[in-house]
């Protein structure tokens, strides 16, 4: 929030700025050579995204309308300012702040992380990875699923019976699970919250991965992200083979 206000306030700042540079220029409702390119670097300085363009074009009709005195007058130039804002591009929103984290591992870092994404869920969380064979992640997957979060779990058929896995215990939890079913490995360690948030990197869920491997984690909600992470989960969910225990 703070970053939003401080962001807006810069916005303010410029085009505030740039419109007493347009007041001085139009003081006698001339505009020379020289003081049009003084406009256009000041407007380069600022740059497309450093000012709010729409308002300093409503700013600058504004000073127009006021050098007439007949209703007429007034009224063609707000037909005029009406109708050129038609020739601009619509304003664009406010750009929605996002969130995003990294941890790596050796230590706790990267579990806590997991730990807090996976409570944070609120209805849906789509597991893609290796393996899972760190208690403390599988205990808060089967707190996510006994809390009424709907969870999927893709892994590779390989892991499934690897000394420590708990796909099988998460299976009997009720949590459906599918699994590769070629020769080669499904390698990815990513999950999905609520088709807004992404996890990923390297990181495998298991104990070695905290306490032994050099690993990396991402956590975002940049839509830019997350977008195609859900389109592959749901690509790959109904390829894999349904496990059955």
């Amino acid at each position: 929030m703070s970053q939003n206000l401080h962001g807006s306030s810069r916005l303010a700042a410029a085009t505030t700025d740039l419109l007493q540079h347009f007041k001085r220029a139009f003081a006698d409702s001339t505009l020379s050579m020289e003081e049009a390119r003084q406009l256009r670097q000041r407007l380069a300085e600022h740059g497309q995204h450093g000012t709010d363009l729409h308002e300093l074009r409503h700013e600058l009709f504004v000073l127009a309308r006021g050098r007439f005195n007949s209703f007429q007058d007034k009224a063609v130039v707000e037909w005029l300012e009406a109708a050129s804002a038609l020739l601009l591009p619509p304003a664009s929103p406010p750009a929605r702040a996002t969130r995003t984290e990294v941890h790596f591992s050796p230590g706790t870092e990267c579990v806590a992380a997991i730990q807090r994404f996976i409570g944070q869920a609120a209805r849906q969380l789509d597991i893609c990875v290796f393996t899972v064979a760190d208690d403390r992640l599988t205990h808060a997957l089967l707190g996510a699923h006994h809390r009424g979060v709907v969870v999927r779990l893709l892994t590779d058929n390989d892991k499934l019976f690897d000394r420590g896995s708990d796909v099988r215990q998460l299976f009997e939890a009720g949590i459906p699970v599918r699994m590769d079913h070629t020769e080669y490995h499904m390698h990815h360690k990513f999950a999905v919250a609520d088709k807004h948030t992404v996890l990923t990197g390297s990181y495998n869920w298991t104990r070695s991965a905290a306490e032994l491997n050099l690993e990396n984690l991402v956590i975002t909600d940049d839509h830019a992200m997350v977008q195609p992470y859900v389109r592959e989960f749901e690509r790959l969910w109904p390829q894999m083979t349904v496990f059955t225990g």
